[in-house]
C-alpha cells in the first residue's frame, strides 16, 4: 500500500489506493495501466490545485539544477524534447516515480530514512563536510540494507532534499553513492 507523507484529502486518498506507483508492464493490461495512470494524472492534478506537493519535490522535476547528467534541463523537459505535453507526461509510465516521490517522498527502508534525518538534523545547516558524513552515512545504509548503489542514488539525493539540505550538498550526497562499487 502507497503511504502517504503529505496530507491528503478523503477524494485524494481515495485516488491513492487505485494507484500502482510499481507497475509492471509485463502485465500486458493496457486498460488497467490505462486506469492507473489517469488516477494518477487526477491525482497529480489536485494536489498541483492546492499547493500540496512540496516545493522542493516540484524543484527536483521542474529545475535543471537539481538534475545532472550529459543532457541539461530538467527532468520534465526531457519529457517535453519527446514530444510530450504536460498531460502526457502525467500519464506517463516513466512518471510513475515522480508521482511516487511527490506523494510518498523517497523511496527507501523506513529506518534507514528515520537514521538519516536525525543525522542531518544533528548537523544543524548542513555544510561541505557534513555532507561528506551525510554520504559516508548513506553508503553504509546501502551495504547494510543490500541496496543496489545505482538504484538507490537518487533517492537518497530525494531524501537529502525532503531534509532541507542544499541542492549542491544533496547532489554531493548522491554522486558518492552512486560510485560506491
Amino acid at each position: 500500500m502507497n503511504q502517504p507523507d503529505i496530507e491528503l484529502s478523503d477524494a485524494e486518498s481515495v485516488l491513492l489506493a487505485q494507484i500502482d506507483f510499481d507497475w509492471d508492464t509485463r502485465r500486458h493490461d493496457p486498460e488497467g495501466f490505462g486506469r492507473n495512470s489517469e488516477n494518477v494524472a487526477q491525482l497529480i492534478l489536485a494536489l498541483m490545485a492546492r499547493n500540496a506537493i512540496p516545493e522542493h519535490r516540484l524543484k527536483y522535476f521542474n529545475d535543471p539544477a537539481y538534475r545532472t547528467g550529459r543532457i541539461k534541463g530538467s527532468r520534465r523537459d526531457l519529457y517535453l524534447r519527446n514530444r510530450n505535453t504536460d498531460e502526457d507526461i502525467l500519464r506517463s509510465y516513466s512518471f510513475l516515480k515522480e508521482a511516487r516521490y511527490f506523494v510518498c517522498g523517497p523511496d527507501l527502508p523506513a529506518e534507514a530514512m528515520t537514521e538519516f534525518r536525525n543525522a542531518a538534523i544533528r548537523c544543524g545547516n548542513v555544510g561541505p563536510s557534513d555532507s561528506i558524513e551525510l554520504a559516508n552515512l548513506a553508503r553504509r545504509q546501502v551495504r547494510t540494507h543490500a541496496l543496489l548503489s545505482h538504484e538507490v542514488a537518487d533517492e537518497y539525493f530525494k531524501l537529502a532534499l525532503d531534509c532541507g539540505i542544499w541542492v549542491g550538498h544533496a547532489l554531493h550526497v548522491e554522486e558518492r553513492i552512486r560510485k560506491m562499487r
